[in-house]
């Protein structure tokens, strides 16, 4: 009698299923315990309404946990191994529309641990199309047991506990459980997320990360061009996720006056969840992050280096002391 089974006699298509099964019980991990970035993706699609967003996290990982046991348990074959195919074929639709119409810059399945451009993520949906199609004709089986609809029940609520309760520590404490963004304060800054641009300048350095059809970034443009223009004001460097050939065309449509840099999608993806995302470096280190409009204080710089007289009438207004009638 030998331990070593015969390669030959194995079914091997057996095991396409289960592998597509743990990518979907991991990306429900990584959606239950990193919920604000797939929170976002959902919100620049905008397909769920704001009110619905944390319900729509919460299901998407209870969802994807449940549907990934099945899987891996080989739960009735005959229906979960088709509804999967329909899936990967929607999530590739889906996520191949959100990057090119400008509004995400990846699929958002993985929660910021690994982010592959639109090519990689269409790539690995064929690929786990493959290993699912290989199983289904000798799938015949709708069993589907009483063990296995527990474990199915259980890892989906384990999952949905999981999502509701990271998104309550995130509100309480202002902060993600689980921080997966390369961009954090205190961090020493790296020249090729700029793609190289911040290299030869010296001092304060703003870097704006811009998308190709952001609306916001547009307006944001302007601002950042009166700021490159001012002595007292950091250095202005903007990145956008093109080539090399199609930056020129973006520099001359959106009017822009400061220096800009292309980075590849990938990089874009790992370095910003939304867009426009600015970084303030200083001495080689961040000093600030943040989504949209300038912060209050670096508004107050904006305002002293360009209306002084009005920064000064505001500074002693609020240093002045409140009259008690």
């Amino acid at each position: 009698m030998t331990l070593i089974p015969n390669v030959a006699s194995l079914d091997w298509f057996a095991f396409g299923p289960r592998i597509v099964g743990a990518v979907f019980l991991w990306t429900a991990v990584i959606k239950a315990i990193t919920p604000h970035t797939f929170f976002r993706h959902l919100a620049n699609l905008g397909w769920v309404p704001n009110s619905l967003l944390a319900t729509a996290v919460t299901a998407a990982a209870g969802l994807e946990a449940g549907w990934g046991v099945a899987l891996l348990l080989g739960a009735a074959p005959s229906v979960v191994l088709p509804v999967t195919l329909i899936l990967l074929c929607v999530l590739s639709a889906a996520s191949w529309w959100g990057v090119h119409s400008g509004r995400v810059s990846d699929c958002g399945c993985y929660g910021g641990f690994i982010r592959p451009s639109i090519g990689q993520s269409v790539g690995l949906n064929f690929l786990f199309a493959c290993l699912v199609v290989g199983a289904l004709d000798r799938a015949r089986d709708t069993q589907f047991t009483s063990l296995q609809q527990v474990a199915v029940l259980g890892a989906t609520l384990s999952a949905v506990a999981l999502a509701a309760w990271t998104q309550r520590f995130n509100a309480r404490h202002g902060r993600p459980l689980l921080d997966t963004t390369r961009l954090k304060v205190g961090r020493r800054w790296r020249h090729s997320w700029a793609g190289s641009a911040t290299r030869g300048v010296n001092g304060e350095v703003l870097v704006s990360y811009l998308g190709q059809a952001c609306p916001h970034c547009q307006q944001w443009v302007r601002v950042l061009n009166a700021v490159d223009q001012s002595p007292v004001l950091p250095t202005v460097v903007g990145v956008v996720a093109t080539s090399t050939e199609r930056l020129e065309t973006f520099v001359n449509q959106r009017g822009i006056r400061f220096q800009m840099a292309s980075v590849s999608q990938t990089l874009m993806g790992h370095l910003a969840e939304a867009v426009p995302t600015t970084v303030l470096v200083d001495a080689g280190r961040i000093q600030r992050v943040w989504v949209g409009p300038m912060p209050s204080d670096f508004f107050e710089r904006f305002r002293q280096a360009f209306f002084p007289e009005a920064a000064e009438t505001s500074r002693k207004e609020r240093a002045a002391p409140s009259s008690v009638s």
